[in-house]
């Protein structure tokens, strides 16, 4: 790999309560709502029964039924039909027939990792439809005509001629701003006020609570994201295959197939852009992210550089005021923080010589379009073909999610409360809160026997987990969501009202409190929820805030069931993703920050050497076993990932024992119970992909396959090797059972 991808890849990358006592505690009404909300509700067991014997055309009343030659028939067909051995690949073992039976039904195949995440996400996706059809129908008021027209909007789609029109009203702006040179701030400042599209701005202003004091809002200014995640198709390398040569050229050719295309759609054949300039502009982009004028020593370790509005100007000739008095800022923010500051140097010089060239107007006017015309028929046909269909595998559009997310954008706030007030689950929320207690407790214990770790860095580690934050269902405070004047045939001229009324909150927020503000990844095809939406079904911990939250989406069948499942259901599902979210709080990044959210340096320099050393064994264990399928995988951008799966597994395994010693189980029971945990534990890990998505995935998904997220925790674990009786010569094998923080 070159030197720029090398660095450019650096920069990118970078309960055991019982349930009897929880139940006791809820009032009648609390039990009610309870029974009401759970997903997959039946009057009585045989009802339930009934159903799946009636799906599978099987007639239990029969005198010709055989209830025994059934069930010894389902057991033979629970014999890995590729005679696979758990000792060699238990995740295939376990899951092989179910992803080669498994069919995604005809509107949900735009999902391409089909799992029980985003299959639980799809339910809730429709779930949040009919909220919204239904409060539209019951209400009449201000609120609910505002919601009927934006809802009417995302049904249809931005008129052909309305895309025009916005494209040439962005046309003629550059056009007038590029006449003075000294307007440069002017336009860099204008594609920042629209959340949308700033992303892929030259620089990319925000606000986020402060690294080094998360309680108030800062500026940071930081490198775009370009368009293709695989930024290999950006560079020949000499170390090419005639294969990866091909596979570039054709990657290319879709790319800029798709430029055409776009520009065509919006401008006519007779355009007058050479759509090559996007790519070459990106290119240029991508090597100001590479460059390395400012010495390795000059610069932050930990990325956290706060720059002077009189050092922007002085230091690296980038005019601090000048923007953000564009942005709507009063009063020019003293200071911003970057990441790096060699593009800041090098992207600013580019930026000045380039910004009002023929090349970068056809960049500018890209930025835009591309995302403009994904709220148009065509342009989401379009959108889909290239970034769906060819560069993620997906096998359908995604009209029955477009719908849903811009809406979420719109009126987040109105769908929290309201999914909520139909779902909220007090049961199993109570139940999540003591898991995690209870795991916290195992993790703190785990940490205290640690024989590697300093005792300064141990008692630090100790203290982080001590105050860890537990969310659960949904942020306390949320704020109204703004009536603004939609139109009902327009979602992106919505859209673009609902940007501009956040920019201006945003502005407003510099060196204020933090607050909940939900947000979406505009850069992700389709655009994805990564805030504290309470309908998100996953689970994510933040650094800043030293702390987990858990959306009330996520606490639901098939990861919390309270009804006819044991412990080691439940464990291997929201108890491993407790434990693993509460791992983060000690990966390589999280271990930056300290108990309090505050970016700190508190680890030894002996314990980072350690932790580094366990780091590459993990990064080529999963190297390996990836190459047993004959892939090559780079492991190290999905290090935190892959530290967390093995903590969160021995968090689990030992939590697991516990209960059982509480019990007093004996030992067979034991053992029964740690294989149906294993065994739960690779279901929850099942995921079905094509082949062009595998592809996609292991070149663009900072998480590995599931497949080796699975085995390689297991794989440390003596307790499964002792199980499933792996030996040296077995592919679950491994030299080392180190699990991170104990060996």
């Amino acid at each position: 790999m070159s030197q720029p991808l090398k660095k450019i890849n650096n920069i990118r990358n970078k309960t055991k309560k019982k349930r009897d006592k929880l139940v006791s505690s809820l009032t009648p009404e609390q039990r009610n709502i309870i029974c009401k909300n759970s997903a997959n509700t039946y009057n009585t067991f045989e009802d339930k029964i009934e159903e799946i014997f009636k799906k599978n055309n099987m007639d239990i009343v029969s005198t010709s039924y055989n209830l025994e030659k059934q069930i010894i028939s389902n057991l033979k067909k629970a014999v890995n039909p590729k005679n696979v051995q758990p000792n060699d690949d238990f995740y295939s073992y376990i899951n092989d027939r179910w992803i080669a039976d498994y069919e995604l039904a005809e509107e949900q195949k735009y999902i391409v990792q089909v799992d029980d995440f985003r299959l639980t996400q799809d339910k809730v996706y429709k779930e949040l439809l009919e909220i919204i059809e239904d409060y539209i129908t019951k209400h009449h008021d201000k609120k609910a005509e505002c919601i009927r027209k934006a809802y009417e909007s995302v049904s249809t789609f931005t008129p052909d001629k309305q895309v025009t029109g916005y494209a040439n009203a962005l046309v003629s702006y550059i056009d007038e701003i590029a006449k003075d040179k000294t307007n440069v701030w002017q336009l860099l400042a204008n594609f920042n006020t629209n959340e949308m599209i700033s992303w892929a701005s030259p620089f990319v202003w925000s606000i986020n609570p402060d690294d080094k004091n998360p309680k108030v809002y800062r500026c940071y200014l930081e490198a775009p994201q370009v368009t293709l995640n695989n930024i290999d198709i950006y560079y020949d390398d000499n170390e090419d295959t005639a294969e990866d040569k091909k596979y570039k050229t054709h990657y290319r050719n879709k790319y800029f197939s798709y430029l055409e295309d776009l520009f065509t759609l919006v401008f006519g054949k007779n355009h007058g852009y050479n759509v090559k300039d996007v790519f070459n502009t990106e290119v240029e982009l991508l090597n100001a992210m590479a460059c390395e004028l400012i010495a390795e020593k000059d610069l932050d370790p930990n990325n956290y550089n706060v720059i002077s509005s009189t050092e922007a100007i002085k230091n690296f000739n980038f005019d601090w005021a000048a923007f953000s008095k564009h942005l709507g800022c009063k009063r020019t923010p003293t200071t911003f923080v970057t990441s790096n500051v060699n593009y800041l140097l090098c992207g600013t010089k580019l930026l000045l010589e380039k910004w009002n060239s023929q090349q970068w107007k056809t960049y500018w006017v890209y930025i835009y379009i591309r995302q403009m015309t994904r709220w148009s028929e065509k342009g989401a046909e379009l959108a889909f073909d290239f970034h769906g269909k060819f560069v993620a595998g997906q096998e359908g559009g995604l009209k029955p999610v477009r719908r849903i997310l811009t809406m979420s954008y719109l009126f987040n706030t109105f769908l929290t409360n309201e999914y909520i007030s139909r779902y909220n689950n007090i049961q199993a929320i109570n139940y999540v809160k003591t898991m995690a207690e209870d795991l916290k407790t195992v993790f703190m214990r785990i940490i205290q026997r640690n024989k590697w770790m300093q005792p300064k860095t141990k008692a630090k580690a100790l203290e982080k987990l001590k105050n860890f934050k537990l969310t659960v269902g949904s942020p306390e405070i949320l704020r109204d969501d703004p009536l603004l004047d939609y139109t009902s045939d327009d979602p992106w001229g919505n859209s673009v009202k609902m940007s501009e009324w956040r920019h201006k909150r945003a502005i407003e927020l510099i060196g204020k409190k933090v607050i909940d503000i939900p947000v979406i990844d505009w850069s992700h095809y389709p655009i994805k929820l990564v805030g504290t939406q309470a309908y998100v079904v996953n689970a994510s911990y933040t650094p800043t805030e030293n702390g987990i939250y858990i959306p009330l989406g996520y606490i639901q069948k098939p990861f919390v069931d309270l009804d006819e499942r044991g412990l080691e259901y439940n464990l291997s599902r929201i108890g491993f993703t407790i434990a693993h979210e509460m791992s983060h709080s000690l990966d390589d990044w999280g271990s930056k920050y300290d108990e309090f959210g505050r970016l700190n340096d508190w680890w030894t320099e002996k314990d980072k050497k350690q932790y580094t050393k366990i780091q590459k064994d993990v990064i080529k264990q999963y190297e390996v076993f990836a190459s047993y399928d004959g892939i090559e995988f780079d492991a190290e951008p999905s290090i935190g990932e892959d530290l967390a799966d093995i903590s969160g597994l021995q968090i689990c395994q030992e939590y697991l024992r516990d209960f059982q010693m509480k019990n007093e189980d004996i030992l067979p029971i034991q053992s029964l119970s740690f294989r149906a945990f294993y065994v739960y534990y690779a279901v929850q890990s099942r995921q079905k992909l094509s082949k062009k998505a595998i592809e996609a995935q292991l070149r663009t998904n900072p998480h590995p396959p599931d497949k080796y997220r699975c085995n390689v925790p297991l794989s440390r674990s003596k307790v499964f090797r002792a199980i499933f009786n792996v030996k040296k010569e077995n592919k679950m094998w491994w030299h080392s059972t180190n699990s991170v923080w104990s060996d």
